[in-house]
């Protein structure tokens, strides 16, 4: 019997190991929940063809959250069921910021990512979102003003050490606009105001009649804490931040450690 209907879990650094792989016992703790009529949920930050190859390796089925809940698509098909852009004119916005700054930014266009041209930093993100970049052979800016793209999402890179102060900069700019946070030490994610993982789990909950009681979320950053805040259960592991861990119900063992393993064991299922 299951004491919660639906388990959410990031991807990054909260379901998968440092080296980006899931241990064959988490992967077997998560069969069996599904097995006993539980729904599990990848909700991650990745693009939808970078968690794709992972939910497909699980034995998923159903949606699957990108864009830190900006799309849910459907993992058998590929295919975006809901997508909230940014919208053109706060793009433009945004990329002005970064040039001023003198940041680097990408933005997500057509499930991938678009640059002027190949780079040290597009081709090692390309390994990790499994897709090639868009190469348009111009000044990305001009690309987007050209084809007036309302992107699914922007992304900083920065020092670590200036990350903070960046989210701080614009969500003071254009919070009523935007939402900036983090996934990792070196990014800025900055996706539609009124866009994020708790709101894509509300809707997931919404279309299975699972309420938030009944629901487990478990993350480790800054773009983790509204899915974390909506579940009945709101669980960070153990490597997780500081943020992440004050808004938690629980702390759970870390990435390393089979964190999501151990709450499917020992939290989800009535014993």
């Amino acid at each position: 019997m299951l004491k919660y209907r639906m388990v959410a879990s990031d991807f990054d650094d909260t379901l998968a190991d440092d080296s980006q792989k899931i241990d064959p016992l988490t992967k077997k703790a998560i069969s069996d929940y599904i097995a006993r009529g539980g729904k599990f949920v990848l909700c991650t930050g990745r693009m939808i063809s970078a968690i794709l190859p992972y939910a497909r390796e699980l034995g998923l089925h159903g949606e699957v959250v990108g864009y830190q809940g900006t799309v849910i698509a459907d993992i058998d098909t590929g295919k975006f069921l809901e997508e909230d852009s940014v919208p053109y004119e706060t793009a433009l916005k945004l990329i002005e910021f970064a040039e001023k700054k003198g940041i680097y930014y990408q933005y997500y266009y057509k499930d991938t990512f678009v640059v002027d041209e190949e780079s040290e930093i597009s081709r090692e993100y390309s390994k990790y979102a499994f897709a090639p970049p868009m190469c348009v052979g111009m000044n990305t800016k001009l690309y987007l003003i050209e084809n007036h793209i309302s992107p699914t999402k922007l992304l900083y890179i920065a020092p670590p050490e200036d990350v903070p102060a960046i989210i701080k900069e614009v969500n003071d700019l254009y919070g009523s606009e935007i939402l900036a946070n983090t996934s990792k030490k070196m990014v800025v994610e900055l996706v539609k105001r009124g866009i994020d993982k708790g709101v894509a789990m509300k809707k997931l909950g919404l279309r299975y009649g699972i309420p938030p009681e009944e629901t487990i979320c478990i993350g480790d950053s800054l773009n983790d804490l509204a899915m974390i805040q909506y579940a009945g259960l709101g669980v960070v592991v153990a490597n997780g931040s500081d943020e992440a861990k004050a808004a938690a119900d629980l702390i759970c063992p870390a990435c390393n450690e089979g964190g999501v393993r151990w709450v499917l064991e020992n939290l989800a299922i009535n014993k």
